[in-house]
């Protein structure tokens, strides 16, 4: 099961968010300037931050099969070092932030939703936590800052060219659906400490 001090981590990055945004929607001159603002915001830091629960996550493994007398073995140990579930993980979602600007140029804003809608169609489904998953089983082929932003700009479509006058039901809707998002995650991250365990027990059959 996912740690304590990663489940309170995210649940305080999220926390963080809330002011940060209010301030966004007070201060932008539309909604759409607002989704855009929102997007770029919860996107990169949540993809900054992603990273570090994966690194926690693998480093707290590294020491629980240390401890085991099977990897007392140290052919047993480099077997799991070989694995490169660090490095797999980077390679399936891409967490370097400048892929956020990199598909941005060029681009209008609005087609990182039909980017996220073509990876949820390839996920079978348009959840976020869906969509994550199943970039485990399978390469999205969609940075991890991309899938965030596709979400949200997906998420927070129906108030495009909406009147400054429903502020109050967009900030609401933008909260609903960050909470949501919480939730998204911390089960996207418990299924890839489940993910690092089976890989791990593989190791075990083989010798």
């Amino acid at each position: 099961m996912c740690n304590q001090q990663v489940q309170s981590d995210i649940h305080d990055l999220f926390q963080s968010f809330e002011s940060e945004i209010q301030e966004i929607i007070q201060e932008s001159p539309s909604i759409d300037t607002a989704t855009e603002r929102i997007t770029r915001l919860v996107s990169s830091k949540l993809t900054t931050e992603t990273e570090g629960y994966i690194v926690d996550i693998y480093t707290a493994l590294t020491e629980q099969i240390r401890k085991e007398e099977y990897f007392q073995d140290p052919e047993h140990l480099n077997a799991f070092y070989r694995l490169n579930l660090r490095d797999e993980m980077n390679e399936k979602y891409h967490f370097e932030i400048d892929n956020l600007d990199t598909y941005c140029k060029g681009i209008q804003f609005r087609e990182i939703n039909q980017l996220y809608m073509t990876a949820g169609a390839a996920a079978g489904t348009l959840a976020v936590g869906g969509v994550l998953k199943f970039a485990l089983s399978g390469v999205v082929g969609i940075p991890f800052a991309i899938i965030i932003a596709g979400a949200i700009a997906a998420a927070l479509a129906a108030f495009r060219s909406v009147p400054q006058k429903n502020k109050k039901n967009y900030e609401l809707a933008v909260k609903k659906y960050l909470s949501d998002l919480e939730n998204d995650v911390l089960d996207w991250i418990i299924e890839v400490e489940g993910y690092f365990q089976d890989k791990v027990r593989t190791l075990y059959t083989q010798n």
